[in-house]
């Protein structure tokens, strides 16, 4: 098994932090994980990306050239990085980034699924933690991980102040994907 995942959105989304957590929560479930980061010179808004690869075998090519899942917190990450995910992939967008789609702009040959990140975060109290949503939400579609061992790296990684919304937002996308 191995599984290529993207997730793109704009510079102080928490993009670089959502691939740290989840590439060790990975790692400490004992899969074998690469974990790469790009972002533009401007310190918020710019264009951001994450790469995590995952795998049960040793991981020989880290070359990310086609994502099985991409997940996007903002519409120029949509738009810039859509092409890259597989037919067949799987998409996790936030719900505001759908609404802003133009017709005809999702992919059809995807599993396309909208998550509320940005307001289930609001109503938290804080919009930061739409990344955790996300994550939360990933890990409920896809089985990588129990989310126990997410909330372990969160708990361990994430400073004490914002530990406890950020557990909060991970079990928010976990059971946005109820039912």
């Amino acid at each position: 098994m191995r599984r290529d995942i993207i997730i793109c959105g704009a510079g102080g989304q928490g993009v670089v932090l959502a691939g740290e957590l989840l590439s060790q929560a990975l790692f400490d479930e004992g899969y074998e994980v690469v974990n790469t980061r790009s972002y533009g010179a401007e310190a918020r808004g710019g264009r951001c990306r994450s790469e995590v690869i995952v795998s049960d075998e040793e991981i020989y090519d880290i070359q990310l050239t086609e994502a099985d899942i991409l997940i996007v917190m903002s519409l120029p990450a949509y738009r810039r990085y859509i092409e890259r995910l597989r037919p067949g992939g799987l998409l996790l967008l936030d719900e505001e980034v759908y609404k802003a789609l133009s017709p005809g702009e999702l992919r059809e040959d995807v599993e396309a699924i909208s998550i509320p990140a940005s307001e289930i975060a609001s109503r938290l109290g804080n919009p930061i933690v739409a990344n955790m949503v996300l994550l939360g939400a990933l890990i409920r579609k896809t089985g990588l991980i129990p989310l126990e061992r997410l909330k372990e790296a969160v708990s361990s990684r994430v400073r004490p102040s914002m530990r406890e919304i950020n557990l909060k937002a991970l079990e928010g996308g976990y059971g946005a994907l109820e039912g």
